[in-house]
């Protein structure tokens, strides 16, 4: 059985804070309250979340792979 206990947390953590810091690198800003939800840079926000949530996650399962414990 393949084990990872105590890491689920860090995958959603990684992941806000890399959209945060490529945004700000990016000098990307959107609040869908004062430009409206249907924006190209509402389509811009969505995939960055995804390319960065599918990248923490290869990340994550490279430097921490999974341990098998066998009984």
């Amino acid at each position: 059985m393949k084990t990872n206990k105590g890491l689920g947390f860090i995958h959603p953590i990684a992941t806000y804070a890399g959209v945060k810091v490529v945004h700000l690198i990016m000098g990307f800003h959107y609040d869908p309250f004062q430009e409206g939800l249907l924006t190209y840079k509402l389509l811009i926000d969505i995939l960055s979340w995804g390319i960065i949530a599918v990248l923490t996650y290869f990340l994550s399962k490279w430097f921490f792979p999974e341990k098998n414990n066998s009984i």
